[in-house]
């Protein structure tokens, strides 16, 4: 019978490098290659030795020399392929320990004890309870309580409502809204990544939802807004038909959820209550799960501050409800406080009206609101701010409620955005989509230089290929598609380019844009609903928290080429942030590279970036190497002595990747080029903030501008 060779995933990728060399290994190569500390690889080869004895060849070790394995070249080979179909024992992370953890203890509903965590987890019970520690803050802040009982085991104690809600924020810390969104969405993409992506997304939905419940959730809601008039946004009908979804799970798994009765007495009064009821029972009928009368009153709960428009609904309609009179006597309000004239703003109006009618819910039903721009908007638009003041009051007026300063904050935004428009002629401009493979770096970078180059180009987004159809349906229409990864596309006209733009490259996009019919920018480009607006402001604040709080620098590494040093960048950026597994990440930055790298030759700095699912956050690296690298990139042979690294989770927002594209941007500065590669650390660890803190308030003020 043939032998079978069992391996954790570090042993086998420690015996494929022995079994490959041409010469004896040293323990520090090995490490290095793999990422791995000594005294990690010291260990882990006790258990490869006695493992390789049933297949005729030995592991020697010779002091001085290296590591070798010796054996026929027919033993050599067999087990060569046995590493290729043997099943690796799976190696967490802490961080992998960590997300596991919650997993199985918001699911399961009885006392487990320490050993099933252990066996699951592969570790020792001693590692678990540590691990249990780390994880208390994280449950208390979800209002949960961590029980462990001696004897029985540990559990979790926490009423339906908050385990749900932590069951939605570790799903979201997975998850971007984007990424949910493509998965939701109506089209598809032509690209093959796709169907990874949603196979990835459904792995994740699976811990907590059925996945295949989710399509029939959808046709019930869509069917229900069509026959009401009424379309959510994007944002808002995701984050419905998850919680639906949730719900769903939950009630077949017996958890029910309770509601006060005042509250509820409260939600029935409400128009929504109905169309909750009528979905609950299409629930019910198609998926035979009994949906409580409290499960509606969450429902009604979230179709009340859903943010969405009205597209079938009469004037009559809408008067009943108020909201288009309470809009009306609001925008004059804040036209006598201005002295100016706004009433011929259809975008106002409309954004106006559709945003009240969830305020007038949220308001008078004293639901949490929570609005993080609201000292900058007091701060920078005192005037706007007051004016938005005054209309709130007679609005708290009519409604006998009081209208919290947090809602004052998003009636001053959408005022905001009207009252500069007032003052702004938009220009005629070109549309343009950027793309790239990541849609990080290489991007935005570009997106600096044709700004520079061609004042009279409207980038209206930057993109990776695989969110590119997404961003035609919702920036149509587009002039054109400058990209830097060769594709073609069925609709649109696509001009490859360098990353760095070159004479070559800016005669070939005049040619394709000459002779094209100008697009003025409109109204409706110009303003963002406010619910999406908010959400957008509060990534781009979490990309410059991600940022600021993980910028690294180091000194004196060694390579002695290309290849080595992206070896050491991923090792670095490993022993920095706890829990990258750095084999993983220096295989997608080779990669991404292979795609094309840049290098500012006279600074001698390349900059390395990919988006991976082995980096947890945002991250800024200033490498700095002993000896000249010779770094070899399309077109370009230079000595590097400094490497930018630029990371970002593979579920990182949009907002996040623009925030971490300020910092490539700005490589087309020769002074910033020069900061970075040869400045004191604490001066170069101060430009950086600077230009993420400039670009956070570049991005977050175009929706007080009113134009991108």
């Amino acid at each position: 019978m043939e032998p079978r060779l069992t391996l954790n995933s570090r042993q086998k990728q420690m015996l494929a490098l022995l079994l490959q060399a041409s010469a004896p290994v040293t323990l520090k190569e090995m490490a290095g290659e793999l990422g791995l500390s000594v005294r990690t690889m010291q260990r882990e080869l006790e258990g490869i030795s006695r493992r390789l004895v049933p297949f005729g060849v030995t592991l020697i070790k010779k002091t001085g020399v290296g590591l070798s394995v010796e054996g026929s070249e027919a033993a050599r080979k067999q087990l060569l392929q046995q590493l290729s179909v043997s099943p690796s024992l799976k190696i967490f992370s802490p961080e992998e320990r960590r997300h596991l953890l919650i997993r199985l203890l918001l699911t399961k509903r009885e006392a487990v004890k320490l050993f099933y965590f252990s066996s699951k987890l592969d570790v020792t019970e001693a590692t678990v309870s540590n691990d249990l520690d780390k994880l208390e803050p994280w449950l208390a802040k979800h209002r949960i309580a961590l029980v462990r009982k001696p004897g029985l085991g540990v559990y979790i104690e926490a009423d339906e409502k908050s385990i749900r809600a932590a069951m939605i924020d570790h799903l979201y810390e997975h998850l971007s809204q984007e990424q949910l969104m493509d998965m939701l969405s109506s089209y598809s993409l032509s690209f093959t990544n796709q169907r990874k992506l949603e196979l990835s997304i459904r792995n994740h939905l699976l811990h907590f939802i059925d996945p295949g419940i989710i399509g029939q959730i959808e046709e019930i809601v869509r069917s229900s807004e069509m026959r009401r008039g009424y379309e959510m946004t994007d944002s808002a009908y995701v984050g419905f038909v998850v919680h639906i979804a949730l719900a769903v799970q939950r009630l077949k798994s017996g958890e029910n959820i309770s509601i006060d009765a005042e509250a509820l007495g409260k939600l029935k009064a409400a128009g929504e209550f109905k169309w909750a009821q009528q979905m609950a029972e299409e629930l019910s009928a198609r998926l035979d799960i009994d949906i409580p009368e409290s499960e509606v009153g969450y429902i009604t709960m979230h179709l009340l501050g859903a943010k969405g428009k009205r597209i079938l609904a009469t004037a009559g309609e809408l008067q009943e409800r108020g909201a288009e009179a309470y809009a009306a006597r609001m925008i004059r309000i804040v036209e006598n406080e201005l002295k100016l004239t706004l009433e011929n703003d259809p975008s106002l109006y409309e954004a106006l009206l559709v945003h009240l009618e969830a305020a007038i819910n949220r308001i008078r039903l004293h639901m949490e609101i929570r609005n993080p721009l609201l000292a900058h908007i007091r701060e920078t638009y005192p005037d706007i701010f007051e004016a938005a003041a005054k209309a709130s009051r007679y609005l708290q007026e009519e409604l006998q409620a009081e209208v919290p300063e947090e809602e004052i904050g998003y009636l001053a935004m959408h005022f905001g955005a009207a009252v500069v428009r007032t003052k702004t002629i938009s220009p005629q401009r070109f549309r343009v989509l950027l793309a790239c493979s990541s849609g990080m770096g290489t991007s935005r970078l570009l997106a600096a230089q044709i700004g520079t180059s061609f004042p009279h180009v409207h980038i209206v987004d930057t993109v990776s290929l695989l969110h590119l159809e997404a961003a035609i349906h919702k920036h149509s229409p587009i002039d054109l598609i400058v990209s830097t990864v060769p594709f073609e596309h069925e609709t649109h006209r696509v001009v490859v380019v360098h990353s760095f733009l070159e004479q070559d490259d800016i005669e070939l996009i005049e040619t394709h844009l000459h002779g094209l019919p100008l697009i003025g920018t409109t109204a409706r480009e110009a303003y963002t609903e406010i619910e999406d607006t908010v959400m957008t402001v509060n990534r781009y604040g979490e990309g410059v928290v991600q940022l600021t709080n993980h910028l690294f620098f180091a000194d004196g590494l060694e390579a002695a080429s290309k290849r080595e040093s992206i070896a050491a960048a991923a090792a670095f950026a490993g022993s920095v942030v706890p829990g990258i597994p750095a084999p993983q990440l220096e295989g997608d930055l080779l990669q991404r590279e292979e795609l094309g790298g840049i290098v500012v030759e006279e600074s001698k700095l390349a900059m390395l970036h990919c988006r991976s699912t082995a980096v947890p956050v945002l991250m800024a690296c200033v490498l700095r190497f002993a000896q000249p690298l010779s770094w070899q990139a399309p077109g370009q042979d230079a000595d590097v002595r400094t490497v930018l690294l630029l990371l970002a989770p593979r579920s990182a927002p949009k907002e996040h990747i623009e925030m971490i594209g300020e910092i490539s941007a700005m490589l087309i500065e020769e002074d910033f080029a020069e900061t970075v590669a040869g400045a004191p650390f604490d001066l170069v660890q101060k430009e950086l903030k600077s230009v993420i803190g400039q670009g956070y308030m570049n991005r977050t003020g175009v929706f007080f501008r009113g134009t991108q």
